[in-house]
Order: structure tokens, then C-alpha cells, then sequence
């Protein structure tokens, strides 16, 4: 059994939050990037090297589908675009959902045209040299943009280290790959001709990694001591049953697609109900929950194994 069923098997047990492809489209194109959010990752190398979408940019494209009437009438067509992806190319990884909210978004918005999409570059027809996520046309300046975007969630492990929940990805890793790989990869000769075959002259090029950072949980406070956390199932329990008599709050389990937009006013599971199915199940995947007060998402955070941790150090070589 795969990691995705396991997960999906244990969430179908539980209240689920709800996935709003409208939202997510919001969130994708409004969230700051991850580096932008933690002070030592903003300073990092890697971080200062990439060339990040300026905030102005980022505003205009959420102002845009912000109004109503856009909302009013691209919604509908959205819901169909997705759909129509998914029965030819069914595909349950985050990052693609993520890359087809953001093709719609350059096909949509009055400033782009949207030239190439997961564009190969390939020697002599065989071997890959890399691949370029978005080519597009920025039409207020005339310029052919190229875009690297990626959607990232990462649990602190050290004070310097983040890894993703599945413990196949790491934030440094990931930020020195974009700054001496993929951006780089329109530089090398054979790819420069490449792009010339395609008609294509780069005049620029942008990082984009929303996302979020998730920090351990102190189980010894009555609330969540950050907006994002991570705690393993053990001490999850400990902090429930700490707070028992102040448990007002109700729980969500996320699917992946309903990781990006915060939730609103949906009524939650107990705390109790949540423990109870993980502590009887075969809980050996980190669990994406969201905490729900009367005014819609107080909170978010990851349930992990109780060797989460230390597989995570061993990993890092701690």
C-alpha cells in the first residue's frame, strides 16, 4: 500500500476540510514565499541569489482575481478546466495542482499570455538537459519571462534545517537547486540554442515558492505557541489532555489539495474524536490538521509518527 493510500485511507475516517479551487487560486497567487516568512532563511545564500516575483506584481495579479465579477465569471470555467485535466492526466501530487492553478492564472489574466508549459530541453532529441516550468509574455512591458514556481511545506528540525513532512525534500536544498540549476539552465550554449528554435528569447526570469514553515509545538501552553506547528502523536496527546477543559476548538484533517487556502467557519471533529483515530490506527504518515474557532482557522499544523524527529536527524546526519 502506497503513502497516498494510507493517507487517504486514514483521512476518509475523519471530518476533512474543504478544498475551494477558487481560494487556492488566491492563496497561490497572493502568499508571500516561504524565505519571506523566517528571517534565517531570507538571509541564506541560495535565498538571496534568486530572483524573487516583486511584490507589485504579485498584488496586481491578486487584485485582479480578487473582484467579483472576475470571480463571478472565471469560477465556473476553472472548475472545468481542472476537471478536464484530471480525466486526461489524473495526477493527486500537490506541485501539479499547484502548476495548473498558476496555467490558468497566465491564461486568464489580462497581463500574460502563456507561451509554454513543463517546456523539455533535450540534446539532439534525447537527453534532457532540464526543463523550464512556465515561458510567458508579460504584455505591459513586452518582456518573455521565464517563471520557476514551486508550492513547499516544511517542518523545523534544527535551527538551521526544514524537511518536508515525507522526509524526501529540504529547504536548502531545494532554494540552491532553483539558484544554481534550474535558473541558471537558459545560460548553457546548447540550451540558449534550444530556446532559439523555439522562437524564444528570455529577457527575464522569476522565483516563486509559496508555502508554508511549520515550528515544534510547545505542549506545555493552552494554545499554540505559532500559527504553523508540528508535534508528534505522543505529544499531541499530552496536549489535549492538558487542556481538556478549555477544548472549544474543532479539528480538520487536510487533504493535500486543501493545503494552501485557510479554512473558514466548517465544523470541526473534537479533539478527542481526532485522538482517538490516530492512537487506533496505523499512524506511520505526518497528518495536515487545521485547528477551527468560531471565526474560521485559528491554527494549522502537522501530526507526526513519535520517530518522526529522529528519523528527520538521522536524515541530516544529526
Amino acid at each position: 500500500m502506497t503513502q497516498e493510500t494510507i493517507q487517504a485511507t486514514m483521512i476518509s475516517t475523519l471530518i476533512n476540510g474543504q478544498i475551494d479551487n477558487w481560494d487556492n487560486l488566491l492563496w497561490s497567487v497572493g502568499s508571500i514565499d516561504i524565505p519571506a516568512s523566517e528571517a534565517s532563511v531570507a538571509g541564506t545564500n541560495a535565498a538571496t541569489l534568486l530572483p524573487w516575483l516583486p511584490p507589485s506584481r504579485r498584488t496586481r495579479l491578486l487584485e485582479y482575481f480578487s473582484c467579483a465579477d472576475v470571480r463571478e465569471e472565471l469560477s465556473p470555467e476553472l472548475e472545468i478546466y481542472l476537471h478536464k485535466l484530471n480525466l486526461n492526466k489524473p495526477n493527486n501530487r500537490l506541485g501539479t495542482y499547484f502548476e495548473r492553478l498558476w496555467s490558468f492564472v497566465f491564461s486568464k489574466h489580462p497581463d500574460y499570455e502563456l507561451l509554454h508549459q513543463n517546456l523539455p530541453l533535450r540534446k539532439d532529441g534525447k537527453t534532457t538537459l532540464g526543463e523550464l516550468d512556465f515561458v510567458v509574455r508579460y504584455l505591459p512591458s513586452n518582456h518573455c519571462e521565464h517563471w520557476e514556481i514551486a508550492v513547499k511545506f516544511y517542518l523545523q528540525v534544527t535551527d538551521k534545517y526544514w524537511v518536508g513532512p515525507g522526509l524526501k525534500d529540504r529547504l536548502d536544498i531545494k532554494l540552491a537547486r532553483m539558484a544554481d540549476h534550474q535558473l541558471p539552465l537558459i545560460e548553457i550554449p546548447t540550451v540558449k540554442s534550444l530556446l532559439e528554435n523555439h522562437g524564444l528569447n528570455i529577457d527575464r526570469q522569476w522565483a516563486l515558492m509559496p508555502g508554508r514553515l511549520f515550528k515544534p509545538l510547545d505542549t506545555s501552553r493552552q494554545i499554540p505557541n505559532h500559527l504553523f506547528w508540528w508535534v508528534s502523536l505522543s505529544g499531541f496527546r499530552s496536549f489535549i489532555e492538558s487542556r481538556a477543559k478549555h477544548n472549544t476548538l474543532g479539528w480538520l484533517a487536510l487533504p493535500k489539495q486543501a493545503w494552501l487556502a485557510p479554512q473558514g467557519k466548517i465544523a470541526g471533529m473534537t479533539a478527542e474524536r481526532l485522538l482517538e483515530t490516530l492512537l487506533s490506527s496505523n499512524f506511520t504518515h505526518p497528518l495536515c490538521i487545521a485547528a477551527i474557532s468560531r471565526s474560521g482557522e485559528a491554527s494549522r499544523g502537522f501530526i507526526v509518527p513519535d520517530d518522526w524527529y529522529q528519523n528527520a536527524k538521522q536524515r541530516l546526519g544529526k
